[in-house]
């Protein structure tokens, strides 16, 4: 009887092995600190029932884990039943997987101000960490993509940046403004395997100079919402607000961004009521004209 150890070797070697490194690292650690730590490794996957999903979600609430986490660590362990059955590991039905409801949406972008202090705090610990904070800001990048650019992805004569490893697993093509030109000028050599290293190595997380230069700088201290607490994707929501309260449409904000779908980008719709108002008063000409032919 095939247990969900055997499940999850499967579904690592066949599936999770084709993704992006950081998304293996990310789904691993879900798997081995929250479901193989609860579910053990010698449980028959049959042995999965409605009852002890709903037991083993009570544990992870009461480890204070967020409600996105918990739907992460459910919909990980779905997704290896359903690849079990589907492998004919079993042929039981699968069980219902109720996930938790919630808005997690970060709305928290920086103030022009707020962006020169941070980027100065940066700069005052790190030079290399000013720089990627500088090129989120002008990019929109999140955190995985931008430690994973390789010298080969700066395109210098066309001022572009070519994404591949991404969340949404789409390839995108970024065009790069003066900031973040300098940027890419100043830390891309061919001697490097990443544009970004630290002690000669890839850096593969948000480094504590970010949250310390954030402290420095108060951007936390009115807050107890993690909604509204700035964070490193903060500069993200940043880059497209700025964006959109610039003018720029939503649908080229969206694949800047690499969204799946127009729909994700609409979070930042109200930062731009005017757009509404100005397409509206387009129309005055044409209904000038209509009354004018009325007239006739």
């Amino acid at each position: 009887m095939a247990t969900i150890s055997d499940a999850w070797e499967l579904y690592a070697n066949l599936v999770l092995s084709s993704s992006p490194a950081n998304c293996i690292r990310t789904e691993t650690g879900r798997w081995n600190n929250h479901i193989l730590k609860y579910f053990g490794t010698s449980l028959p996957v049959e042995s999965i029932t409605n009852k002890s999903l709903l037991l083993f979600r009570a544990v992870l609430v009461k480890k204070r884990l967020s409600p996105q986490t918990i739907t992460h660590c459910l919909s990980l362990l779905r997704r290896v039943l359903h690849r079990a059955q589907q492998w004919e590991l079993y042929d039981s039905k699968l069980p219902n997987f109720d996930m938790p409801k919630f808005d997690n949406k970060r709305v928290r972008f920086l103030t022009k101000s707020e962006a020169s202090a941070l980027l100065i705090a940066l700069s005052a610990k790190s030079q290399i960490w000013h720089d990627i904070g500088l090129l989120a800001l002008n990019t929109g990048l999140r955190a995985g993509e931008i430690f994973s650019l390789h010298p080969s992805h700066f395109d210098r004569h066309n001022s572009v940046l070519y994404i591949f490893e991404t969340k949404s697993n789409r390839n995108r093509t970024i065009p790069l403004n003066t900031k973040a030109l300098e940027v890419l000028q100043r830390n891309s050599t061919q001697c490097r395997r990443f544009i970004f290293e630290e002690h000669e190595r890839q850096i593969k997380n948000v480094n504590r100079i970010f949250s310390d230069s954030v402290k420095m700088c108060q951007l936390n201290a009115a807050t107890q919402d993690r909604r509204q607490k700035v964070v490193f994707h903060t500069l993200r929501h940043t880059f497209a607000s700025w964006l959109v309260q610039s003018g720029t449409p939503l649908i080229v904000v969206s694949q800047l961004l690499g969204h799946k779908t127009l729909q994700m980008t609409m979070r930042y719709a109200h930062l731009a009521p005017s757009q509404g108002a100005s397409a509206v008063k387009a129309l005055e000409q044409f209904v000038d004209y209509v009354n004018i032919g009325a007239c006739l």
